[in-house]
């Protein structure tokens, strides 16, 4: 059942966006907590930006761009289980790469990147709170491989670690919706009851889950007249007339985007 705009918390995408979109200090304080690093200076926050780079609108729509001391951090909420979350973090390494050669940077001038997904279950099923992915050479394990990327996954569902301090403690805590407690804590839901005051917000969500609700309305329909391959078929492709890119669609339908994309390739043939 779809959640009403007050029933929304930190976890939920549209919530997500508009709490970090709107909060560059609260964004910062995440990924200073995530990668224990400082920002000193900050360029440029981005929202739910859809990169497309080719032709047939093939693209990825990321939550959260910001940009600190000339690094890119993307960060996204991950609320459902994915079994191919590896090879998506690794796509959407590539397209912001791309993203960055479009903008006319040489490949020594790529920025650092660095990928965070606040996952609300445990991604990799060995019991950590947080997973940080590095690279190594096989035949010399001693050697760090430095590309430039990172990818940082963090479990709200694991048995909390106790290595991890306290303030990533009571973050996952808060979004685990386990206990509130912290600063970081306290701040995002400020910023969430803030979101809930927001007229306009309130409006765009109902806006959106309008959409969304038609597209999977029709496509149950036609699904009842025509089968059900066909009928989700339909609503992949009303919610592309609609706008959405493959990737928000594969999150809607709970589908990966090659199946999205082999779905819309079937109907065009």
């Amino acid at each position: 059942m779809t959640k009403s705009y007050d029933e929304l918390t930190f976890t939920d995408d549209f919530m997500f966006c508009k709490v970090l979109e709107n909060n560059e200090e609260i964004c910062r304080e995440i990924i200073e907590l995530v990668t224990g690093k400082r920002i000193s200076r900050i360029s440029s926050l981005q929202k739910q930006r859809t990169i497309e780079l080719t032709p047939n609108g093939k693209g990825i729509r990321l939550d959260v761009i910001f940009e600190g001391d000339d690094k890119i951090y993307n960060i996204e909420m991950q609320n459902m289980t994915n079994e191919d979350l590896p090879r998506r973090s690794r796509y959407y390494q590539g397209i912001l790469d791309l993203d960055m050669m479009e903008r006319g940077k040489k490949y020594e001038e790529l920025n650092d990147t660095t990928i965070i997904f606040i996952c609300t279950f445990d991604p990799f099923g060995a019991g950590k709170s947080v997973y940080t992915l590095k690279q190594y050479i096989e035949e010399a394990p001693e050697i760090q491989y430095n590309d430039g990327t990172n990818k940082i996954f963090l479990s709200a569902e694991a048995p909390l670690s106790e290595s991890i301090t306290k303030e990533m403690r009571d973050f996952l805590d808060f979004v685990g919706g386990r206990s509130f407690k912290g600063d970081l804590s306290e701040k995002i839901q400020k910023a969430v009851n803030h979101a809930k005051s927001q007229t306009e917000w309130r409006k765009e969500y109902m806006f959106l889950q309008e959409k969304i609700d038609n597209a999977r309305e029709e496509g149950l329909k036609e699904g009842r007249k025509e089968g059900e391959k066909t009928g989700i078929i339909k609503s992949i492709i009303q919610m592309k007339k609609n706008g959405m890119s493959n990737a928000q669609i594969a999150d809607i339908m709970e589908m990966s985007e090659e199946e999205i994309e082999a779905m819309i390739a079937e109907n065009n043939s």
